[in-house]
């Protein structure tokens, strides 16, 4: 009876020492993001763990006290972040996420631009070269790095959202009242001053209709009532699950950032988010949205300039019954396409593979 309870305790351990060595460690080694970022924290990490693997997450918030360690996987935002860990056996991932240079990169430079614009596309290469694999966020961002390493794994990894996250509400008649989120920075490239001329025109033309607008922004804004129906507040910075529970109080999101080179080849992350409210969005006409996912024309108003941009609002608070065609239509292609559920496994797969 002893002998078979210590052979049944031997069996366990030898099933449990080959559970455990299937186990993957993986390391999110961040430059760029803080280490709750929502793509990774709550979306690619929470995924890992869900399904067995050990996860730990390293973003820039102590990036330089990071001490490289023995792991299966590292998954890198950066060439920063790659040259960390230049020097180990695991299998390296270079997440594309962002445009490396991008602008922000070669502000406010103590050498010139064009110099350290060059060194950083050289960066950009070599971390290309050095990494086993790839995860893009978007198609433009993927295209150098398929020209030169057209041989080398990848994954399309889109800004999708966990509905968990986020619990839409039914939408409201607007034609007297709609509140609007514009969530970013207080800068004329981000659009700020554009939404702001917008509403000011927008509230003129249409005195029946009151103007609520919030502000989700890093930036210093004091409350102000610039029209008798047109107020302006700002809310502040928010985390991930605050600015979750906060969206779905809108009826409208405006986003009318410059379109230049860089912007109009950037998927904006919270159109998703938006969506997955059930409600309309404004956009600039960017090339991203249009080719990269063009079917959310269908519940996303693109507009080129202020005029339209204009007719796309009134409309909006107008015409109520196509703004609620509008929402429903948001709402059905964020929970029948455009969710994190739909591309999860894809991700799991790429990771199990390497």
């Amino acid at each position: 009876m002893q002998d078979s309870k210590s052979l049944m305790s031997r069996v366990l351990f030898l099933k449990y020492i080959t559970i455990m060595a299937k186990v993957k460690h993986i390391i999110f080694l961040q430059s760029a993001h803080t280490a709750t970022d929502e793509r990774v924290l709550f979306h690619q990490a929470q995924t890992l763990r869900q399904h067995g693997y050990v996860v730990d997450i390293c973003g820039m918030d102590n990036f330089n006290e990071f001490i490289p360690q023995t792991t299966d996987v590292y998954i890198v935002d950066t060439p920063r972040a790659l040259w960390k860990i230049r020097h180990t056996d695991a299998k390296i991932v270079y997440d594309i996420t962002e445009w490396y240079p991008s602008k922000k990169n070669l502000r406010n430079l103590k050498i010139g631009k064009t110099i350290k614009a060059f060194l950083m596309i050289i960066a950009s290469v070599w971390a290309g070269w050095r990494a086993d694999a790839f995860i893009f966020g978007e198609k433009d961002k993927a295209k150098p790095f398929q020209f030169l390493f057209p041989r080398k794994k990848s994954l399309f990894l889109s800004y999708y959202p966990d509905l968990d996250y986020i619990s839409p509400k039914p939408p409201r008649n607007i034609t007297n009242q709609c509140r609007i989120l514009y969530a970013g920075p207080l800068t004329a490239e981000k659009g700020w001053f554009r939404v702001k001329e917008l509403l000011e025109i927008s509230a003129r033309e249409n005195p029946n209709v009151e103007f609520l607008l919030d502000v989700i922004s890093k930036d210093n804004l004091s409350e102000i009532q610039l029209l008798d129906n047109l107020r302006i507040s700002r809310l502040g910075f928010m985390s991930f699950q605050q600015f979750c529970d906060q969206i779905v109080e809108y009826d409208l999101f405006l986003d009318l950032r410059t379109i230049d080179f860089e912007n109009t080849r950037c998927l904006p992350i919270k159109l998703f988010y938006y969506m997955a409210c059930g409600r309309p969005s404004m956009y600039s006409n960017l090339s991203a949205i249009t080719s990269g996912v063009p079917d959310v024309k269908d519940c996303v108003a693109l507009v080129n300039d202020l005029n339209e941009a204009k007719d796309a609002l009134k409309r909006y608070v107008t015409d109520s019954k196509y703004y609620q065609q509008q929402c429903a239509k948001a709402l059905n292609l964020s929970q029948t396409k455009y969710n994190w559920a739909n591309i999860k496994f894809d991700f799991m797969k790429f990771i199990d593979d390497l």
